[in-house]
């Protein structure tokens, strides 16, 4: 019977350690889990900080592009409107118009 505790206690000493390392192996595995989370969540920023930046860039460049289009547009309203406002020039009487064959 000796035997047999003796054995007992020997594999529960056995289980304990393992689990006693398979504990440690899963303190590490999260220790570097986290220190990648943390790379990848330094670089995520920094990529989402380029992107916002990029954006704020487009958004100044689509205001300078309203800006012009606008400008356009009035430029555009102000010859449509002189153009309605100016009478079109009265064709010359077709009978004063020099002879092609005297002027030679």
């Amino acid at each position: 019977m000796d035997m047999t505790l003796a054995g007992f206690i020997a594999l529960g000493a056995l289980i304990v350690g393992q689990f006693a390392w398979l504990r440690q192996d899963i303190r590490e595995s999260r220790k570097e889990l986290r220190g990648e989370i943390g790379s990848v969540r330094k670089e995520l920023l920094g990529e989402i900080g380029s992107v916002r930046g990029e954006l704020g860039e487009l958004r100044n460049e689509l205001g300078e592009l309203r800006e012009r289009v606008a400008r356009i547009e009035g430029l555009l309203e102000a010859v449509f409107m002189r153009r309605d406002l100016t009478p079109f020039p009265e064709p010359p009487p077709t009978g004063d118009l020099p002879d092609k064959s005297r002027a030679a």
